[in-house]
Parts: C-alpha cells; sequence; structure tokens
C-alpha cells in the first residue's frame, strides 16, 4: 500500500509539472498571437495613415491648380469687362487689377500646398507612431512569453526543492 501511495505521489507531481508546462505553452503561444495581431493592426492603421498623408497632398496640388485656373479665368473676364467699358487693357489700372488677382490667388494656391504638405508630415509621423507602437507591443508580447517561461520553470524548480527538503521526492530507481 506504502508503494501504491508513493506512486501515486510521484505520478501526481509528474501530472502538474506536465499541467504547468502545457499552460505555459498555451500562455506563450497566446501571447504571441497577440503581440502579432497588435502588430498586423498597427502596421495596417500606419499604412491608411501613410496613404492619407499622400492623397491630401496630392488634393492640396489639384486644389492649387484649380485656384490658379479660376484666377486666370476671373483675370481673362476682368479684362474683356474693363474693354467693353473702353479701358486699355495693356496699360494702367488694367495691369494692377490683373496683378492682384493673379497675386491673391497664386498667394492661395501656396497656402493650399503647404497646408497639403504639413497634412502629408502630419500623416507621416502618425504612420510612424503606429508602427512603433506595433513594434512595441510585439516585443511586450515577446517579454510576457519569456517571463511566463521563466516563471513557470521557477515555479517547477521550487516544488522540486520542497519535495526534496521534506524527504518526500522520489530517490533513483523509484524507491521512495
Amino acid at each position: 500500500m506504502a508503494a501504491g501511495a508513493a506512486f501515486m505521489a510521484a505520478y501526481g507531481g509528474y501530472v502538474a509539472a506536465a499541467a504547468a508546462v502545457a499552460g505555459t505553452a498555451y500562455s506563450v503561444y497566446s501571447s504571441q498571437q497577440a503581440g502579432k495581431q497588435a502588430q498586423l493592426t498597427a502596421d495596417a492603421q500606419a499604412e491608411q495613415s501613410q496613404k492619407d498623408a499622400d492623397a491630401a497632398a496630392s488634393a492640396a496640388t489639384v486644389q492649387a491648380d484649380r485656384i490658379r485656373r479660376l484666377a486666370r479665368n476671373q483675370s481673362s473676364e476682368a479684362n474683356a469687362a474693363l474693354a467693353a467699358s473702353g479701358v486699355e487693357t495693356g496699360a494702367g489700372t488694367a495691369i494692377n487689377i490683373n496683378e492682384e488677382i493673379v497675386g491673391n490667388a497664386e498667394e492661395d494656391a501656396v497656402l493650399t500646398i503647404f497646408n497639403g504638405q504639413a497634412q502629408k508630415a502630419r500623416g507621416s509621423v502618425d504612420a510612424s507612431n503606429y508602427r512603433a507602437g506595433g513594434a512595441q507591443a510585439r516585443s511586450n508580447a515577446n517579454a510576457q512569453s519569456i517571463g511566463s517561461v521563466l516563471n513557470t520553470g521557477a515555479s517547477l524548480a521550487m516544488s522540486g526543492w520542497k519535495a526534496s527538503a521534506n524527504g518526500t521526492a522520489s530517490k533513483v530507481g523509484g524507491a521512495g
């Protein structure tokens, strides 16, 4: 009977150790999957942020071209109106009016482009931050996995030490 109890005690210890190892393996796998998913999500956000940034810069260029085209049309309309009223369009007030129309439009166009470039720069920074966050999440998952493995190893080592210190560890050859 005593041999059977010693066998059950030793067998129970192996089952507990196997369960601890299996639990650790699952914890490591879960941590790694969570870290991988966080990094994939961050990478997708970074890609979208970069695309949005590029689109903002492109839209600003298109808008600036539109502003310039409208200024040319407005200048032509002003010249036509002046000519219809009998004012010479190549001199004096007519030139000043055209210069003002074109100058204001160019200022608006340049500011629009600068604004688009600023949006692009902010979007690029956001994309970089998303990527860094994903890399950090992956790194945290790796650290958590290592911690789980070390914690389980320490727990198993301590339980083996306690059993041998109490004289309950099985001896060589299975004799208790």
